[in-house]
Protein backbone atom coordinates (compact mmCIF):
# COMPACT_ATOMS: atom_id res chain seq x y z
CA UNK A 1 0.00 0.00 0.00
CA UNK A 2 1.33 3.43 -0.98
CA UNK A 3 2.57 5.45 2.01
CA UNK A 4 2.22 9.23 1.89
CA UNK A 5 5.11 11.28 3.31
CA UNK A 6 4.28 14.97 3.75
CA UNK A 7 6.74 17.71 4.73
CA UNK A 8 5.73 21.23 5.70
CA UNK A 9 8.17 23.76 4.24
CA UNK A 10 7.97 27.04 6.15
CA UNK A 11 9.17 30.33 4.61
CA UNK A 12 12.98 30.45 4.87
CA UNK A 13 13.24 26.67 5.20
CA UNK A 14 16.68 25.14 4.79
CA UNK A 15 16.55 23.24 1.53
CA UNK A 16 18.30 20.15 2.88
CA UNK A 17 15.67 19.81 5.63
CA UNK A 18 13.21 19.11 2.81
CA UNK A 19 15.35 17.57 0.06
CA UNK A 20 17.35 15.28 2.34
CA UNK A 21 14.47 13.23 3.75
CA UNK A 22 12.63 13.24 0.42
CA UNK A 23 15.69 11.81 -1.36
CA UNK A 24 15.91 8.96 1.17
CA UNK A 25 12.29 8.00 0.55
CA UNK A 26 12.74 8.41 -3.21
CA UNK A 27 15.77 6.13 -3.07
CA UNK A 28 13.61 3.53 -1.33
CA UNK A 29 11.21 3.68 -4.29
CA UNK A 30 14.10 3.21 -6.69
CA UNK A 31 15.62 0.36 -4.71
CA UNK A 32 12.30 -1.49 -4.40
CA UNK A 33 11.59 -0.82 -8.11
CA UNK A 34 8.08 0.34 -7.31
CA UNK A 35 6.39 3.23 -5.58
CA UNK A 36 6.40 2.63 -1.84
CA UNK A 37 6.20 6.30 -0.91
CA UNK A 38 4.23 9.22 -2.29
CA UNK A 39 6.07 12.45 -1.49
CA UNK A 40 4.29 15.75 -0.83
CA UNK A 41 5.55 19.23 0.07
CA UNK A 42 3.09 21.43 1.95
CA UNK A 43 3.17 25.22 2.07
CA UNK A 44 1.27 27.78 4.08
CA UNK A 45 -0.43 28.76 0.82
CA UNK A 46 -0.04 28.17 -2.89
CA UNK A 47 2.81 30.67 -3.25
CA UNK A 48 6.31 29.38 -3.97
CA UNK A 49 8.28 28.83 -0.75
CA UNK A 50 11.56 30.76 -0.76
CA UNK A 51 14.21 28.71 1.03
CA UNK A 52 17.09 30.12 3.09
CA UNK A 53 19.36 29.69 0.06
CA UNK A 54 16.95 31.55 -2.21
CA UNK A 55 15.83 28.45 -4.12
CA UNK A 56 12.05 28.37 -4.54
CA UNK A 57 9.92 25.32 -3.81
CA UNK A 58 6.49 24.81 -5.39
CA UNK A 59 4.16 23.26 -2.78
CA UNK A 60 1.89 20.37 -3.72
CA UNK A 61 -0.86 21.53 -1.38
CA UNK A 62 -1.58 24.12 1.28
CA UNK A 63 -1.74 23.50 5.01
CA UNK A 64 -5.49 24.15 4.88
CA UNK A 65 -5.86 21.43 2.25
CA UNK A 66 -3.66 19.09 4.27
CA UNK A 67 -6.21 19.15 7.11
CA UNK A 68 -8.52 17.02 4.94
CA UNK A 69 -5.87 14.30 4.46
CA UNK A 70 -4.56 11.43 6.59
CA UNK A 71 -0.82 11.06 6.06
CA UNK A 72 1.34 8.10 6.97
CA UNK A 73 4.05 10.56 8.04
CA UNK A 74 4.03 14.34 8.49
CA UNK A 75 7.20 16.31 9.29
CA UNK A 76 7.73 20.02 9.93
CA UNK A 77 11.01 21.23 8.41
CA UNK A 78 12.93 24.02 10.09
CA UNK A 79 14.36 27.37 9.12
CA UNK A 80 17.44 29.14 10.53
CA UNK A 81 16.67 30.59 13.96
CA UNK A 82 16.54 34.18 12.74
CA UNK A 83 13.95 33.20 10.09
CA UNK A 84 11.69 31.13 12.36
CA UNK A 85 8.07 32.00 11.60
CA UNK A 86 5.74 33.02 14.41
CA UNK A 87 3.07 30.47 15.24
CA UNK A 88 -0.34 32.13 15.62
CA UNK A 89 -3.41 30.32 16.92
CA UNK A 90 -4.63 29.43 13.42
CA UNK A 91 -1.31 27.87 12.43
CA UNK A 92 -1.07 25.95 15.70
CA UNK A 93 -4.58 24.56 15.24
CA UNK A 94 -3.86 23.47 11.66
CA UNK A 95 -0.59 21.80 12.63
CA UNK A 96 -2.20 20.02 15.56
CA UNK A 97 -4.98 18.68 13.35
CA UNK A 98 -2.64 17.40 10.63
CA UNK A 99 -0.36 15.74 13.21
CA UNK A 100 -3.25 14.04 14.96
CA UNK A 101 -4.49 12.68 11.63
CA UNK A 102 -1.06 11.24 10.73
CA UNK A 103 0.28 7.85 11.80
CA UNK A 104 3.72 9.38 12.44
CA UNK A 105 4.51 13.06 12.88
CA UNK A 106 7.45 15.15 13.90
CA UNK A 107 10.06 17.69 12.87
CA UNK A 108 13.44 18.23 11.32
CA UNK A 109 15.89 20.70 12.85
CA UNK A 110 14.32 23.86 14.30
CA UNK A 111 10.92 22.75 13.04
CA UNK A 112 10.62 21.39 16.60
CA UNK A 113 10.07 24.97 17.84
CA UNK A 114 7.04 25.39 15.60
CA UNK A 115 5.72 21.94 16.39
CA UNK A 116 6.17 22.44 20.15
CA UNK A 117 3.83 25.45 20.02
CA UNK A 118 0.96 23.00 19.37
CA UNK A 119 1.48 21.32 22.75
CA UNK A 120 1.89 17.92 21.06
CA UNK A 121 5.49 17.60 22.26
CA UNK A 122 4.64 18.09 25.94
CA UNK A 123 5.72 15.10 27.99
CA UNK A 124 7.74 13.66 25.11
CA UNK A 125 11.47 13.27 24.51
CA UNK A 126 12.60 15.14 21.39
CA UNK A 127 15.71 16.52 19.76
CA UNK A 128 16.49 19.56 17.64
CA UNK A 129 19.53 21.40 16.33
CA UNK A 130 22.03 22.04 19.12
CA UNK A 131 21.94 25.80 18.43
CA UNK A 132 18.24 26.06 19.36
CA UNK A 133 18.04 23.23 21.92
CA UNK A 134 18.32 25.57 24.90
CA UNK A 135 15.66 27.86 23.39
CA UNK A 136 13.30 24.93 22.90
CA UNK A 137 13.85 23.70 26.47
CA UNK A 138 13.37 27.17 27.98
CA UNK A 139 10.32 28.07 25.91
CA UNK A 140 8.60 24.71 26.37
CA UNK A 141 9.62 23.28 29.77
CA UNK A 142 7.16 20.37 29.47
CA UNK A 143 9.23 19.02 26.56
CA UNK A 144 12.24 16.78 27.33
CA UNK A 145 15.01 17.92 24.98
CA UNK A 146 17.87 15.53 24.17
CA UNK A 147 20.64 17.84 22.96
CA UNK A 148 22.94 15.06 21.76
CA UNK A 149 20.61 12.75 19.84
CA UNK A 150 20.73 12.66 16.03
CA UNK A 151 17.08 11.65 16.03
CA UNK A 152 14.51 10.53 18.58
CA UNK A 153 11.54 8.17 18.21
CA UNK A 154 8.93 8.51 20.94
CA UNK A 155 5.66 6.75 20.18
CA UNK A 156 4.32 8.23 16.92
CA UNK A 157 6.64 11.23 17.32
CA UNK A 158 9.82 11.51 15.23
CA UNK A 159 12.31 14.39 15.60
CA UNK A 160 15.68 14.99 13.94
CA UNK A 161 18.53 17.15 15.21
CA UNK A 162 19.15 19.30 12.18
CA UNK A 163 19.85 19.56 8.47
CA UNK A 164 21.70 16.35 7.46
CA UNK A 165 20.19 14.44 10.38
CA UNK A 166 16.90 14.61 8.52
CA UNK A 167 18.40 11.94 6.27
CA UNK A 168 19.18 9.80 9.33
CA UNK A 169 15.59 10.13 10.54
CA UNK A 170 14.17 9.29 7.12
CA UNK A 171 16.44 6.24 6.94
CA UNK A 172 15.15 5.12 10.36
CA UNK A 173 11.58 5.50 9.11
CA UNK A 174 12.40 3.41 6.03
CA UNK A 175 13.87 0.76 8.35
CA UNK A 176 10.61 0.77 10.32
CA UNK A 177 8.61 0.32 7.12
CA UNK A 178 10.78 -1.95 4.98
CA UNK A 179 13.33 -3.54 7.29
CA UNK A 180 17.00 -3.23 8.19
CA UNK A 181 18.46 -4.73 5.00
CA UNK A 182 16.62 -2.29 2.74
CA UNK A 183 17.62 0.66 4.94
CA UNK A 184 21.27 -0.45 4.93
CA UNK A 185 21.23 -0.74 1.14
CA UNK A 186 19.82 2.78 0.83
CA UNK A 187 22.47 4.14 3.23
CA UNK A 188 25.17 2.54 1.08
CA UNK A 189 23.65 3.99 -2.08
CA UNK A 190 23.53 7.49 -0.56
CA UNK A 191 27.05 7.12 0.92
CA UNK A 192 25.87 7.82 4.46
CA UNK A 193 26.19 6.09 7.82
CA UNK A 194 23.47 3.57 8.60
CA UNK A 195 24.05 4.59 12.23
CA UNK A 196 26.25 7.59 12.97
CA UNK A 197 29.09 6.78 15.39
CA UNK A 198 28.73 10.13 17.20
CA UNK A 199 25.99 12.43 18.46
CA UNK A 200 25.39 16.02 17.40
CA UNK A 201 27.25 17.59 20.34
CA UNK A 202 30.47 16.61 18.53
CA UNK A 203 29.58 19.19 15.88
CA UNK A 204 28.43 21.98 18.19
CA UNK A 205 30.39 25.18 18.52
CA UNK A 206 28.17 26.70 21.19
CA UNK A 207 29.79 29.32 23.36
CA UNK A 208 33.34 28.93 22.13
CA UNK A 209 35.45 32.08 22.60
CA UNK A 210 32.30 33.91 23.71
CA UNK A 211 32.62 37.00 25.90
CA UNK A 212 29.85 38.58 27.91
CA UNK A 213 29.22 40.93 30.79
CA UNK A 214 30.97 44.06 31.94
CA UNK A 215 34.40 44.84 30.53
CA UNK A 216 36.22 43.58 33.65
CA UNK A 217 34.45 40.21 33.37
CA UNK A 218 35.31 39.99 29.69
CA UNK A 219 38.94 40.69 30.55
CA UNK A 220 38.82 37.88 33.09
CA UNK A 221 37.43 35.52 30.45
CA UNK A 222 40.21 36.46 28.00
CA UNK A 223 42.86 35.92 30.68
CA UNK A 224 41.41 32.57 31.76
CA UNK A 225 41.15 31.20 28.20
CA UNK A 226 44.73 32.25 27.51
CA UNK A 227 46.00 30.75 30.79
CA UNK A 228 43.86 27.66 31.41
CA UNK A 229 46.91 25.80 32.74
CA UNK A 230 47.07 28.32 35.59
CA UNK A 231 43.34 28.23 36.42
CA UNK A 232 42.67 25.01 38.38
CA UNK A 233 39.37 26.17 39.87
CA UNK A 234 36.90 29.01 40.43
CA UNK A 235 38.96 30.34 43.31
CA UNK A 236 41.74 31.18 40.84
CA UNK A 237 39.25 33.26 38.82
CA UNK A 238 38.12 35.08 41.94
CA UNK A 239 41.71 35.69 43.08
CA UNK A 240 42.62 37.18 39.70
CA UNK A 241 39.87 39.79 40.15
CA UNK A 242 40.44 40.25 43.90
CA UNK A 243 36.87 39.08 44.57
CA UNK A 244 35.26 36.35 46.65
CA UNK A 245 34.09 33.15 44.97
CA UNK A 246 30.53 34.08 45.94
CA UNK A 247 30.84 37.45 44.20
CA UNK A 248 32.40 35.96 41.05
CA UNK A 249 29.62 33.36 40.94
CA UNK A 250 27.00 36.11 41.11
CA UNK A 251 28.68 38.01 38.26
CA UNK A 252 28.74 34.94 36.01
CA UNK A 253 25.13 34.11 36.72
CA UNK A 254 24.06 37.67 35.92
CA UNK A 255 26.08 37.89 32.69
CA UNK A 256 26.01 34.33 31.33
CA UNK A 257 23.30 32.56 33.35
CA UNK A 258 25.79 29.83 34.28
CA UNK A 259 28.22 29.30 37.14
CA UNK A 260 31.92 30.12 36.70
CA UNK A 261 32.66 26.39 37.12
CA UNK A 262 30.34 25.57 34.20
CA UNK A 263 31.91 28.31 32.09
CA UNK A 264 35.41 27.10 32.96
CA UNK A 265 34.64 23.51 31.96
CA UNK A 266 33.06 24.70 28.72
CA UNK A 267 36.17 26.65 27.79
CA UNK A 268 38.50 23.79 28.81
CA UNK A 269 36.57 21.42 26.55
CA UNK A 270 36.49 23.91 23.68
CA UNK A 271 40.27 24.34 23.89
CA UNK A 272 40.85 20.59 24.21
CA UNK A 273 38.66 19.91 21.18
CA UNK A 274 40.60 22.43 19.11
CA UNK A 275 43.90 20.85 20.14
CA UNK A 276 42.63 17.36 19.32
CA UNK A 277 41.38 18.54 15.92
CA UNK A 278 44.44 20.49 14.82
CA UNK A 279 47.50 19.46 16.84
CA UNK A 280 49.86 16.59 17.48
CA UNK A 281 50.07 16.82 21.28
CA UNK A 282 49.46 13.69 23.32
CA UNK A 283 46.21 13.59 25.29
CA UNK A 284 48.16 13.87 28.55
CA UNK A 285 49.78 17.11 27.36
CA UNK A 286 46.44 18.49 26.21
CA UNK A 287 44.91 17.73 29.61
CA UNK A 288 47.68 19.67 31.36
CA UNK A 289 47.50 22.66 29.01
CA UNK A 290 43.73 22.87 29.48
CA UNK A 291 44.00 22.91 33.26
CA UNK A 292 42.99 19.33 34.00
CA UNK A 293 44.99 17.72 36.78
CA UNK A 294 45.03 14.37 34.99
CA UNK A 295 44.12 12.78 31.67
CA UNK A 296 41.45 10.74 33.47
CA UNK A 297 39.63 13.92 34.50
CA UNK A 298 39.79 15.16 30.88
CA UNK A 299 38.41 11.84 29.70
CA UNK A 300 35.55 11.95 32.21
CA UNK A 301 34.67 15.49 31.10
CA UNK A 302 34.52 14.36 27.46
CA UNK A 303 32.33 11.37 28.30
CA UNK A 304 30.05 13.51 30.48
CA UNK A 305 29.62 16.39 28.03
CA UNK A 306 30.22 14.84 24.59
CA UNK A 307 29.44 11.15 25.17
CA UNK A 308 32.82 10.09 23.75
CA UNK A 309 36.50 9.90 24.69
CA UNK A 310 39.27 12.28 23.59
CA UNK A 311 40.78 9.49 21.50
CA UNK A 312 37.54 8.79 19.65
CA UNK A 313 36.96 12.52 19.15
CA UNK A 314 40.41 12.94 17.59
CA UNK A 315 39.83 9.98 15.28
CA UNK A 316 36.70 11.52 13.79
CA UNK A 317 37.59 15.22 13.75
CA UNK A 318 41.35 15.48 13.35
CA UNK A 319 42.36 17.64 10.40
CA UNK A 320 44.15 15.63 7.76
CA UNK A 321 47.50 16.96 6.46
Amino acid sequence: MLKTIALLAVPGVQLLDIAGPLDVFAEANRYMQRDIYRLIVIGYDQAAIVSSSGVKIAPDMTLAEAKTHHFDSFLVAGAPAEQQPAADAGLQHALRQVCQQSQRFGSVCSGALLLASTGLLDGHRVTTHWAVADTLAARFPAVSVDTDAIYVCDGPLRTAAGVTSGLDLALKMVEEDLGREVAMAIAASLVMFFRRPVGQLHFSRRGETSLAGRSSLQELQRWAVANLEQVPNVKALATHMNLSTRHITRLFRQALDITPAQWLERERLATARQMLETGELATKQIAARCGYSSVDILRRAFVRQLKTTPGEYRKYFRQQP
